[in-house]
C-alpha cells in the first residue's frame, strides 16, 4: 500500500509539472517587423492603435529581453490575436497571418462608448443611436479633413466603435475632440481629422 502511494504521489508529481510547463508562457521574437514563433509556426503583426480588445484573457507570450507580456483576448483564438496590457487609449492588439482587420465600416457597429481617459478609463455613456452612429463613420470617411487643433480643447474622449453581432471581442477607437473651432473626429493612425458637429451631443444613448 505505501509503495502504491509512492507511486501515486510521484504520478501526480509529473502530472503536475506537465501541467506548470504547458501553462507557461511562450516566447516569441521579432523578426522582420513581426513577434514569431518558430516551433509553434506562429507570426504576429501590430494592428493598428485604432483596435482594442473588449476583454483580456490570461498571459500567453512574452518577447523581448524584459519579457513583455502578452495576453489572450477573451473569446478569441491566441493563436491568432493577442494584445497588451490595457493602457487607456494605446493598447496595441497583434493579429495573426490568417487574420484580415475589419475595416470601421465593415465593423458595422451598433453602439459607442463615449470613455473618458485618466488613471481608469471608464465609459461616461453608450450611444445607441445606429444613425447616428452610421453618420459619425460617413463623415469619417468621406468628409472634408480639417486639421486637428494643437490646443486649446474644452473636452476630449475615446469613442469605441463596438459591434456586439459581427466583432464582439474587438473595439474600434477614434478620438472626439471639442475646440473653440468645432468638433472632430481624429484617427491617431492615420491623422486623418474631420468635424461632426454636435452629432454626438445630440445622439441618443443609455
Amino acid at each position: 500500500m505505501k509503495k502504491f502511494s509512492r507511486i501515486l504521489a510521484a504520478v501526480f508529481s509529473v502530472l503536475f509539472l506537465l501541467a506548470s510547463c504547458s501553462s507557461s508562457p511562450i516566447r516569441l521574437t521579432y523578426e522582420d517587423g513581426r513577434l514569431v514563433h518558430s516551433g509553434k509556426k506562429l507570426s504576429y503583426q501590430a494592428a493598428p492603435l485604432n483596435y482594442e480588445p473588449v476583454a483580456i484573457g490570461e498571459e500567453y507570450a512574452v518577447y523581448g529581453k524584459a519579457n513583455f507580456p502578452l495576453y489572450e483576448i477573451v473569446g478569441l483564438d491566441p493563436k491568432e490575436w493577442l494584445t497588451e496590457a490595457n493602457s487607456g487609449a494605446t493598447t496595441t492588439v497583434f493579429y495573426g497571418e490568417g487574420v484580415t482587420l475589419p475595416t470601421l465600416r465593415e465593423m458595422d457597429p451598433t453602439e459607442l462608448y463615449v470613455c473618458v481617459n485618466g488613471l481608469i478609463t471608464f465609459a461616461d455613456r453608450v450611444v445607441t443611436d445606429k444613425h447616428a452612429i452610421d453618420r459619425m463613420i460617413d463623415l469619417f470617411e468621406n468628409g472634408e479633413q480639417v486639421t486637428w487643433p494643437l490646443s486649446g480643447s474644452i473636452r476630449t474622449y475615446e469613442l469605441k466603435f463596438h459591434s456586439p453581432e459581427r466583432w464582439p471581442r474587438i473595439y474600434y477607437n477614434l478620438t472626439f475632440g471639442e475646440f473653440p473651432e468645432g468638433m472632430f473626429l481624429y484617427d491617431r493612425t492615420t491623422k486623418r481629422c474631420v468635424e461632426i458637429g454636435d452629432l454626438l451631443d445630440k445622439a441618443e444613448s443609455r
